[in-house]
């Protein structure tokens, strides 16, 4: 078992990215994402909140919680901002619940201050603050 898991690079029960994204009752949306995310895994969050868009979702609120993070699988085309140029506006709100250490580079990401709608951070242990600012 040692040698599969020095060729994985990673226990072999343990997945590379995990990723749930679900409609709450109150309307947000919750993505759930743990491991090192990669552009697939992303390309397929995307496609789900494109399909909610195109149905007549508008301002959508998002409460983003990186579980488990370990950040973006290096060698991916992460320059693909075509989600983003079609459908930023309309996403209204975008809360980030992890560790503090992901804060800068996940506001980066997510293009913070560059986009119409906010995105902001709070630690893994402030979720109550981000759903009500998502509430605001």
């Amino acid at each position: 078992m040692n040698w599969l898991k020095k060729l994985l690079g990673k226990t072999p029960d343990k997945p590379s990215v995990t990723a749930a994204f679900r409609k709450e009752p109150n309307g947000v949306y919750a993505l759930r994402i743990g491991g090192v995310l990669n552009k697939a895994t992303l390309d397929n969050v995307q496609a789900v909140a494109r399909h909610n868009i195109e149905a007549g979702a508008k301002d959508l609120k998002v409460l983003l919680f990186l579980e488990d993070f370990r950040g973006w699988k290096r060698g991916d085309d992460w320059g693909d901002l075509d989600f983003f140029a079609r459908h930023e506006s309309s996403i209204a709100k975008i809360a980030v619940v992890g560790e503090p250490r992901w804060e800068a580079e996940t506001l980066l990401f997510l293009g913070a201050g560059r986009r119409h709608g906010e995105a902001r951070f709070f630690p893994k242990h402030f979720e109550g603050k981000a759903r009500a600012w998502l509430a605001e």
